[in-house]
Parts: C-alpha cells; sequence; structure tokens
C-alpha cells in the first residue's frame, strides 16, 4: 500500500500530504495547541508578550493590566493579556501602515526595483 496519503487545507489551498508529515506537522505544532492557564505570574505574562518582566509590572502599576494579589505575587487574567497582545499589534501594524505611507508619499520606495533574491 506504500505512504497513505491524507488531504489538508491551509490558507485556502488544498494539500495532500503523507500521514508522517501530517504527524511531524502536529508535533512541531502541540505547543501551540495546549490550552492558556486562566491567570498568568508577571514573568509568565512577560514572556507571553514577548516584553521584559519589569514592562509588566509597569503595565499593572499603571492599570494597563488588571491583575489580583495572591501573597505578595501578580496574577494577571489571561484575557487582560490577550486583549493587550491584540492592541499592540494593532498599534505596531498602524504605525508600519504610517510610515510606509510617509514614504511613498515622499517617493523613498522603488515599486519596479527587482526583489532581492
Amino acid at each position: 500500500m506504500g505512504n497513505p496519503k491524507v488531504e489538508i487545507t491551509v490558507g485556502g489551498v488544498r494539500l495532500e500530504v503523507s500521514r508522517e508529515l501530517e504527524a511531524a506537522v502536529l508535533r512541531a505544532c502541540q505547543g501551540q495547541l495546549q490550552t492558556l492557564p486562566q491567570e498568568m505570574t508577571t514573568t509568565e505574562a512577560a514572556e507571553f508578550l514577548d516584553v521584559s518582566r519589569p514592562y509588566v509590572v509597569k503595565l499593572v502599576k499603571q492599570g494597563e493590566l488588571p491583575c489580583r494579589m495572591v501573597g505578595n505575587r501578580h496574577r494577571i487574567p489571561t484575557a487582560s493579556l490577550l486583549e493587550y497582545r491584540e492592541k499592540m499589534y494593532r498599534r505596531a501594524k498602524a504605525a508600519a501602515d504610517a510610515l510606509v505611507a510617509a514614504n511613498q508619499q515622499l517617493g523613498l520606495y522603488d515599486n519596479e526595483a527587482p526583489a532581492p533574491e
């Protein structure tokens, strides 16, 4: 029988792959498939947001991120971290879009140039 195939859809494109490849992709993505905890420590939150722990503490103290105290430790709701991360991404995209628009207005883009190899 050889190598049985399975069909998967990626980005709207249907692909036929071997079961071994499907299993390898699933193994590679397993870390992303785990569920998130309901709350995170400042260290976990910093890793999740890809920022420093002191920056997370600053956000908590400024009221940007809600938290509850467990002893002398902060616990931040994961839902709040997801919202904050989305807000970070939207800000970064808006800034990048504004930069591109400004550069295009100034004629700093050469749209005819070949793509780098």
